[in-house]
């Protein structure tokens, strides 16, 4: 039976883990105190929260939440990074400083409810956010209709640009 401050840390990951689009696990372990305050400003201003969590809460947590851990991510020390946004803030975050310190790792993460590997998190950080990826399908959508629009207004722009050029040339200029 877990204590009381347990329990609360128990229900607070589980609501975490199903509420957060992703989470990413880091083995933190030869941070210093100022190193992990930096890295939970950077990542507070992705809409990214950093937690530290034991390993055995954080297996707990993940059955109540019905959400997949696997067991060798549940090693060493371990921090959360739960992303509220989208799934590519905080694999793109805790790449980006695994990059700039060599001390910490990345273990591997969740997805939609599923355990990822520390390699699938690396591609995950590479892919655009969810707002380059819009974007990119509304200009898809769009491509069409704009190339109709232009194949459509082609021959008055055609007709327009002769009668500009015998204006000219009526009123005696060079065309």
């Amino acid at each position: 039976m877990p204590t009381p401050a347990k329990a609360q840390t128990i229900d607070e990951l589980a609501q975490k883990l199903q509420d957060s689009k992703g989470a990413v696990l880091l083995n933190y372990r030869g941070l210093n105190v100022a190193a992990i305050t930096a890295l939970r400003r950077d990542l507070s201003n992705g809409n990214v929260e950093f937690q530290v969590a034991k390993n055995t809460l954080l297996r707990i947590a993940a059955d109540r939440a019905e959400v997949a851990i696997a067991p060798d991510l549940l090693t060493g020390p371990t921090a959360v990074a739960f992303g509220w946004n989208d799934e590519v803030t905080p694999a793109k975050l805790l790449s980006e400083f695994a990059r700039r310190n060599r001390l910490v790792s990345i273990k591997g993460g969740i997805v939609s409810g599923r355990s990822v590997t520390a390699e699938e998190v690396g591609r995950i950080a590479e892919l655009p956010s969810r707002e380059v990826l819009l974007a990119q399908l509304l200009g898809a959508f769009q491509a069409p209709a704009v190339r109709a629009l232009g194949a459509m207004q082609a021959p008055a722009r055609t007709v327009a640009g002769l009668a500009e050029a015998l204006r000219v040339r009526r009123e005696g200029g060079d065309a």
